[in-house]
């Protein structure tokens, strides 16, 4: 797809990655950028920035986890634009805790943002594309949504399991009729997701924070330029760290049973708990 002229959304759109990928579609020609979030401040920043690198931005505040407000995100874009280009679906948070000691409204918490948060996008941007016969969906999980990488963050990658089969299954469904999928899933990246960041089921924060066991994080810029690419060249699965993720994607896939003895073995042991 070419992004010449695209208009594009973005949620998630005022920092991390989703900030650097609208960036970069302005770079590539993008006519304008829909920036939803949550952090109005962000907000006018990132838009600025957009509009400094030629696009168009409308900025709107935007809560992923309300269906209302994901509705009045893409009717604020086609009555601005009249039409949809690539949809990101990128908005994100993480839960760190004992699955067995969250509460029900802590688990709701982290599904409604990460998970149900791309299915309303889903819901409200797809048939707008299926109608124009063309556009690009990219959809945000993590290497958390191809393997389980710790025992620690098993909310985050609850979600992100959901998000990686969601976006798999739409390939099937919308490629054939003309619409591309691609699922972005990043290992480390230098974004502000610990800002929001929250601990359940324990009152000792320390216990559970600690790096995904990856290499060293790369920019958001990384994954920026790869979803474009992704998009320019017709690709559906986007890595920022693709050497160590594939390998653990064929251990896995070649003996799944002997990767969860090695993953058990590579992780330091879980803190006892009451």
């Amino acid at each position: 797809m070419d992004l010449d002229g695209a208009v594009a959304v973005v949620t998630g759109g005022a920092s991390g990655i989703g900030r650097a990928t609208a960036l970069e579609l302005a770079r590539r020609g993008a006519r304008a950028v829909a920036l939803a979030d949550t952090n109005e401040t962000r907000l006018g920043e990132a838009a600025t920035e957009l509009e400094a690198a030629g696009a168009t931005a409308l900025p709107i505040r935007c809560d992923v986890s309300r269906d209302d407000d994901v509705d009045a995100l893409r009717d604020a874009v086609l009555d601005t634009f009249g039409r949809v280009d690539v949809v990101m679906n990128n908005a994100g948070v993480v839960l760190l805790g004992p699955p067995d000691l969250l509460s029900m409204a802590e688990w709701d918490w982290i599904l409604q943002i990460n998970l149900y948060g791309v299915i309303r996008g889903v819901r409200a941007f797809v048939p707008q594309l299926r109608r124009q016969g063309r556009g690009w969906l990219v959809n945000t999980a993590s290497v958390a949504g191809l393997y389980a990488h710790a025992w620690d963050v098993i909310p985050y990658v609850t979600a992100k399991f959901g998000v990686a089969g969601l976006t798999e299954a739409l390939a099937l469904y919308l490629r054939p009729l003309g619409i591309g999928v691609s699922l972005l899933c990043p290992g480390r990246v230098d974004t502000n997701m610990a800002d929001t960041a929250r601990v359940g089921g324990t009152s000792d924060i320390g216990e559970w924070l600690r790096p995904m066991p990856l290499e060293d994080p790369v920019d958001p810029e990384v994954p920026g330029r790869l979803v474009c690419d992704a998009i320019e060249q017709d690709r559906f699965l986007i890595l920022t760290h693709p050497d160590a993720v594939r390998a653990r994607i064929a251990e896995r896939g070649n003996d799944p049973d002997e990767f969860v003895r090695h993953q058990i073995e590579r992780l330091p042991p879980p803190p006892n708990l009451p």
